[in-house]
């Protein structure tokens, strides 16, 4: 019986703790917008805390959105989960809070340049 309830205890323990670093739930954000990382790490980075949006966590524990992220050289874009940042868009490194696959995800020049592109437009990958 003591290791059952030592399983259990072990196991709900976890269950508190898988949401730190994952992506926040409902509050009408857009999917993958969103990461739940402690509020210093978060202000700390430009973000901005959201309450209620990383249940079972602990207290410290909130939902943190960037926007915009911005590169002086590249532009800027919203602070997302790499696996929802798609179509037309790539990823920065190192402009958001949170985990490593939380990245800035910014719109990618669209087909060929031309000598009018402007300079913003030729330092963009070509999606």
């Amino acid at each position: 019986m003591k290791i059952l309830s030592l399983v259990v205890l072990l196991f709900s323990m976890a269950s508190t703790q898988a949401a730190v670093n994952g992506p926040c739930t409902g509050g009408g954000l857009a999917s993958g917008t969103g990461v739940c990382i402690s509020t210093s790490k978060c202000t700390a980075s430009g973000g901005t805390v959201h309450n209620g949006l990383c249940p079972d966590d602990p207290n410290d524990i909130k939902c943190c959105t960037k926007a915009p992220c911005t590169s002086a050289s590249l532009g800027g874009g919203v602070c997302r989960f790499t696996s929802s940042c798609t179509g037309n868009h790539y990823t920065i490194s190192n402009l958001c809070p949170g985990p490593t696959d939380f990245k800035c995800c910014a719109p990618c020049a669209a087909g060929k340049r031309d000598e009018e592109s402007s300079e913003l437009d030729k330092r963009l990958p070509v999606c």
